[in-house]
């Protein structure tokens, strides 16, 4: 049962972290007057950097069942 909440926590949190790094990045690029290829280079680099820094999170909370 633990294994269960924690997959579908970790689930809800990386696509919070996916679409807000997206948003982030989306909004950075615009005050910054990028060009559309940029921006969603920005976007994409945020979003990976969110996704790579939940998934230390959760090794290191020993939630193993994610590998």
């Amino acid at each position: 049962m633990r294994e269960t909440v924690s997959s579908v926590g970790i689930s809800i949190a990386s696509n919070t972290v996916l679409f807000t790094g997206l948003d982030l990045g989306q909004w950075l690029a615009d005050k910054l007057s990028l060009s559309t290829l940029l921006t969603n280079l920005v976007a994409a680099v945020i979003a990976t950097a969110f996704g790579l820094l939940l998934t230390e999170a959760a090794r290191m909370l020993r939630l193993r069942s994610l590998d």
